[in-house]
């Protein structure tokens, strides 16, 4: 009989397409995995998902094994914190500098604010684009 409190679906994953890599990431075990991402292989993130719950499962097994205490499940919410995102958004980002989401679209196709469009067409903003763009506009120290 399976023991299902050691069950790894209960951990949430963090899976991230970023050019050119698909990303997924379990953030209660500190682990993660990237591979080259290849669009037209409908099983890849499939795959790599089946990957990373065996791993962690393995995991799991010596932790429990050796009397350690697992961690607790990330409540999913939590695991997308935008202080913690290294991609975000356009809501995100809107929340961030504080405007308008069709302010930061128009942002965007004006290619003032650098982003990468997801498989479905969503953009997604690099964490240090934003800053980029939000350090033009910081005062620069004038000696008099």
């Amino acid at each position: 009989m399976k023991n299902k409190t050691f069950s790894p679906e209960k951990y949430p994953l963090v899976i991230q397409v970023i050019d050119p890599y698909l990303t997924i990431y379990s953030p209660d075990f500190d682990y993660r995995v990237a591979e080259p991402y290849r669009p037209s292989d409908v099983g890849q993130t499939e795959m790599l998902i089946m990957k990373v719950r065996r791993e962690l499962a393995s995991k799991m097994n010596l932790m429990t094994s050796s009397q350690q205490t697992l961690p607790s499940p990330t409540r999913s919410k939590a695991v997308f914190s935008i202080a913690e995102s290294d991609t975000l958004s356009t809501s995100e980002v809107a929340r961030l500098i504080r405007v308008s989401d069709e302010t930061v679209r128009r942002l965007a196709e004006r290619g003032e604010l650098k982003f990468q469009a997801t498989p479905g067409g969503h953009r997604r903003f690099l964490r240090s684009a934003v800053e980029a763009y939000l350090s033009k506009f910081k005062p620069s120290s004038v000696e008099v």
